[in-house]
């Protein structure tokens, strides 16, 4: 019996005991659905679970366990909203009823389901709680950030995401959301060997093209703020260049153009200087950074 059966089962007995002595005639509404749907949880038939609580539930809706274990059944079913819509109906129509375990399963569950449901909003406040009475759980705080990060609440997700690396530093996407939210943040002492420790755990994941450009543009603000350019502008184009290469026709397109372009005038290298500043007016023809662009074009050319 795995862990989450084991646990459900102790709700079939409080729920469902009341019910089986009885004979059928004076069985209330879904009282023979729900002991169907008991039944098919001792065998982890989902499907049968799936049909039998929701007859249950739509008979009487006060055997609200029903959705306990509804949850379950769709978490198995990867419908993760209606998953996490019946972990938190379950908690709702709970209340303050003393079930500390079954309500600690369904905040947690729900809100994972709710995470993976990309409905963010619905699952921060369940794996808040969560969290808060986890904190060891790395899962649970990785969901959380992403969430947060999801609902633009940067500086909340900065604050799970340090705990997730504290808890599990093998794992590479939350130095890549930490670091990024850092480098919007200006904490570029923070965001640089974040994003970098991202890149050396997970050297093809989904964020190494946007972990180069943020690296590549560190090392260019870094030489704006005095940095050395013989040592910043190597990194500058390295980081730059893999973007290019990784994601073309990206949104950052046109600023990593530029700034190749303007560090390879920096350099002398006009011909390289000519293609970045060319390919980016492609692009970008308008504002301060177009003209920039156009001038140097006008000097290379002459009169």
């Amino acid at each position: 019996m795995n862990k989450w059966l084991a646990l459900a089962m102790t709700l079939t007995v409080a729920v469902a005991a009341d019910t089986q002595e009885q004979p059928a005639a004076q069985d209330p509404p879904g009282a023979a659905d729900f002991r169907a749907g008991t039944e098919a949880v001792k065998k982890n038939d989902f499907d049968a679970m799936i049909v039998s609580f929701e007859k249950a539930l739509a008979a009487n809706s006060t055997l609200f366990h029903s959705h306990y274990y509804l949850g379950y059944a769709y978490r198995s079913k990867q419908n993760w909203t209606k998953c996490g819509d019946n972990f938190s109906q379950f908690l709702q129509k709970l209340g303050d009823q003393n079930a500390p375990t079954e309500k600690a399963n369904a905040t947690k569950e729900g809100g994972l389901c709710f995470a993976r449901a990309e409905s963010y909003g619905k699952a921060i406040p369940l794996l808040q709680t969560a969290a808060a009475a986890n904190p060891n759980d790395a899962l649970i705080h990785n969901s959380l950030g992403i969430s947060l990060t999801r609902e633009n609440r940067d500086a909340e997700a900065e604050v799970v995401f340090s705990k997730v690396i504290q808890l599990k530093p093998e794992i590479a996407n939350p130095y890549y959301f930490a670091g990024r939210v850092n480098f919007y943040k200006q904490d570029l002492a923070k965001a640089e060997p974040r994003l970098m420790k991202y890149l050396e755990l997970d050297a093809s994941g989904t964020f190494v093209p946007d972990a180069h450009f943020l690296l590549g543009s560190i090392a260019y603000q870094k030489v704006d703020q005095g940095g050395d350019k013989a040592v910043l502008y190597p990194s500058v184009k390295a980081h730059l260049t893999k973007f290019l290469e990784l994601r073309p026709n990206a949104p950052q397109t046109p600023d990593a153009l530029y700034i190749l372009g303007y560090v390879a005038a920096q350099e002398e290298d006009n011909a390289a200087a000519k293609g970045y500043f060319e390919r980016f007016l492609q692009l970008r023809k308008e504002g301060p950074q177009a003209e920039e662009a156009r001038r140097f074009l006008a000097e290379l050319t002459g009169p």
